[in-house]
Formats: C-alpha cells, sequence, structure tokens
C-alpha cells in the first residue's frame, strides 16, 4: 500500500505558503480589485488560516456561466476570491505529496510540466524516433468531470492522506457539486489527474507504452503500427470504462503525417503549425484592439504560443514583428583569452548517459586541473543547459567533422563503450 500522509494543516496554515497562495490568486484579478485586496491582505491571511486550521474551511457558494472553448460550451463554477484562495493554500500542498505519483508525461494543471513542455516533449520526442511514432492514437472521455464518481476520488484521497482535520475540507470540495467534480476549482483538476493515474502506470509499466501523453482527459499515444495501437486502445477503454467513464467516439488511430491536434497545436511529424482557431482568435483581436498597451498583450501571448510551432511567418504577418529573440541570435561571447564561455551546469559524462541532449557548441584546449580539455555546450529535451569535460580523440574528431560540415546544432545520446584494457569511452549515438 502507497504512504498515506498526515498532519499537512501546519504546513497548509504557514504563512509563506499563504501569502503564496493570495498572490496567486488576487495577482490574476484586474488592478483596481487587486489592490482593494491588497489592503485587507494580512485580515484575509489571517481568516483563513483560522479556519484551515479548525477544519472548518468551506466552499459553500459559487457563481456560475458559460464559456466557450473552441467547439466546446462548458458550464464553469467560480467560488468568490477569499474561498479561491484558501482552495489554493489547501492543494498547494496536497498537490506537492500527490503529483510525483504520476507519470512524467501526465501535465494537466501541473506546476514545472504544463502544456508548452508537455508539446515540446511529445515534439522531440516524435522528431528523435521517426520510425517509433509513425501512427498515434487520439482520445478523449466524454464530460469528464461531469461524470466523475465522487466515491471513486473519496477512496482515492483516503488511499493517500490520513490528516483527520484535512480530510474533511478535502471531502467539500469533491462534494461541492450535486454530482461530479466542480469545473474551475483547482482540486478538480488534483483529483482528475490523479483518477487516471492507475491508467496512465499500466499503460508505460505493464504494456511498455513508450510515447503516451495525458493532458486532462485528453490521451495520445504514439506507436510504429496501427495494430498495436488499437491493441492500446482496448486497454484504454477498459479501465476508463471501470472507473465509470466513456471515452467519445472521435477516437481514431493516424499516420503522424496526417496531423495530431493536440495541446493547441497540430503536429505532422516533421513540423508543428498552431491550432486554426488560435490563429484566427489572435487575428481577430489584434484587427479589433486600439489600445497600445492591450494590443502589446495580445502580441506576447501569441507569440508565447506561437514561438513553439514552426510559426515565424505567421508571427510576422500577423504582428509586423520578428520573432527571434536574443538567444537565437546566435552571438557567443568571447573572452580576452579567445575561448568561449558557457553558461549552464556542469556534469559528467556518466551522468548524462542515455540522455537524449542537443549538442550546441564547444571550444577546445581549456586549461582545467587535469590538463587541457574540450568543453562541449548542450541542451536537455526540457530546455535547461548544461556542459561537460571530454578528453576523448573520437569526440574531439567528430565535432570537428559536424562543425565543417555545419551540422552543429545536432541531437544525440551519450553512450558509452569499453576499449583498450578496460577503459571507458563516451560516444555519440
Amino acid at each position: 500500500m502507497s504512504k498515506r500522509y498526515g498532519f499537512l494543516i501546519a504546513e497548509i496554515i504557514d504563512w509563506r505558503n499563504m501569502v503564496d497562495a493570495f498572490d496567486e490568486v488576487v495577482g490574476g484579478l484586474e488592478e483596481e480589485r487587486r489592490r482593494a485586496y491588497e489592503l485587507d491582505k494580512e485580515a484575509i491571511i489571517g481568516d483563513l488560516v483560522n479556519l484551515i486550521g479548525s477544519g472548518a474551511f468551506r466552499i459553500t457558494d459559487y457563481e456560475e456561466f458559460w464559456v466557450q472553448d473552441g467547439p466546446k460550451k462548458r458550464l464553469i463554477q467560480s467560488p468568490c476570491v477569499f474561498d479561491r484562495i484558501g482552495c489554493n493554500a489547501v492543494m498547494r500542498v496536497v498537490e506537492k505529496y500527490l503529483y510525483p505519483s504520476l507519470i512524467r508525461t501526465s501535465a494537466a494543471s501541473i506546476k514545472g510540466r504544463g502544456m508548452h513542455r508537455l508539446f515540446r516533449k511529445m515534439r522531440s520526442d516524435i522528431r528523435h524516433d521517426r520510425e517509433g511514432t509513425r501512427y498515434f492514437y487520439m482520445s478523449d472521455i466524454r464530460k469528464f468531470y461531469e461524470s466523475i464518481d465522487q466515491t471513486l476520488i473519496i477512496k482515492l484521497v483516503n488511499q493517500k492522506i490520513k490528516d483527520p482535520v484535512l480530510l474533511p475540507i478535502l471531502y467539500s470540495f469533491i462534494k461541492l457539486m450535486p454530482k461530479g467534480l466542480s469545473i474551475g476549482l483547482r482540486s478538480s483538476q488534483c483529483f482528475g489527474n490523479m483518477l487516471l493515474a492507475r491508467l496512465g502506470h499500466r499503460l508505460k509499466e505493464d504494456e511498455g507504452v513508450r510515447y503516451l501523453y495525458i493532458y486532462c482527459d485528453d490521451i495520445r499515444v504514439y506507436g510504429s503500427s496501427k495494430r498495436w495501437l488499437w491493441h492500446i486502445r482496448d486497454i484504454i477503454h477498459e479501465e476508463i470504462e471501470s472507473l465509470g467513464l466513456e471515452v467519445k467516439r472521435n477516437e481514431a488511430v493516424r499516420p503522424a503525417t496526417e496531423g495530431n491536434d493536440f495541446l493547441g497545436y497540430v503536429d505532422y511529424g516533421d513540423h508543428s503549425r498552431l491550432r486554426k482557431r488560435t490563429k484566427k482568435n489572435a487575428a481577430r483581436k489584434l484587427a479589433r484592439v486600439k489600445s497600445r498597451k492591450r494590443r502589446q498583450k495580445i502580441i506576447g501571448s501569441f507569440k508565447g504560443m506561437a514561438k513553439w510551432g514552426d510559426c515565424e511567418n505567421l508571427y510576422k504577418t500577423l504582428t509586423g514583428k520578428s520573432m527571434k529573440e536574443f538567444k537565437n541570435i546566435g552571438l557567443q561571447y568571447i573572452a580576452e583569452d579567445g575561448k568561449k564561455r558557457f553558461g549552464g551546469k556542469q556534469y559528467t559524462q556518466r551522468s548524462l548517459q542515455n540522455k537524449h541532449i542537443t549538442i550546441l557548441d564547444y571550444e577546445k584546449d581549456v586549461k582545467t586541473d587535469n590538463g587541457m580539455r574540450t568543453l562541449v555546450s548542450f541542451q536537455f529535451d526540457d530546455g535547461s543547459f548544461g556542459k561537460y569535460f571530454t578528453a576523448d580523440k573520437q569526440q574531439e574528431w567528430y565535432l570537428d567533422k559536424l562543425k565543417e560540415l555545419n551540422e552543429i546544432p545536432f541531437q544525440t545520446t551519450i553512450d558509452s563503450e569499453v576499449f583498450g584494457d578496460g577503459k571507458v569511452r563516451y560516444i555519440f549515438t
């Protein structure tokens, strides 16, 4: 049985956590309302500390409104700001203990993962293994939040949490609606992720699915054959139906080259484009807006989406601006000693073994305590940078040749081989 966590209330009502929850909620309000809440910040936090600390905190009321999300229309429940701060304070801590049990490619509303990071991970996987991602299976769940069985969520929560003060608060979040979970409440996103955790682990661990991506109730699986993906489809149906849920009829298995509409983009295997309605919405907003300040916000938001697809021309057409950022211009500082300097954490090649990276640049004859070495700069698939030293002549030869062929940057995986008298050499694969 998995570990159950108790005594979380003290962590929830810690002043730092409460302030962070307040700032997260109030920071999203319009300026005038934000200032009003800022004036009462200490009083609001003090009241919430008392309510949560005693176990008396409840969300009792909310407003409802319809939101159009493409072809879908959703009825959203929005509690008052005070209750949203309290819910966020609770869930910030609860999520910290629950989310590590999810597979790495489950990403809906999870801090440090998110939609864009999941898309970048999927795109990198596809580009790295074109044969293993020739086809994909797509599906989502019919009326996911509205159809969730509350007793199943309570059972899941009890398997993870044993704090007697916290549990009634979490039960109240689950039972806010007569049936299903509230759309718009932060806790519902967490509980929805946890409900599908078993599916993720079964596919990854029991069925050996390598390329699985889950965002809320939206599921994508890539594979090398249609037959295998239809087999995976049957397992997904079995798991989803065991939860009392239903897969929508628009599920399909398709070649990657036909385009996978997922996470706001359509990916074709070798390039990506923004979803059509995203482009249309941006164009309409930019044509309609008069305020310069508002226009800059729209452009910034659009750029945040466009930069992860192959959309440089689209961005320039709609905004009249180049999307090239300073980091993409290609300037490299060279110090007085004539050597390049690379940012990022320093790694050993051993620690990089079997990791997929992009080699960005290198500098030979760098003086170290162990003699002259070649310094190699690289980037992980998650976007973070690193560097390592090597004295291997074979690696240096490949780097020089690839530079001559103008093939740097290039993607690779560091592997090892034994040579000579039991020596280990690290190689590009």
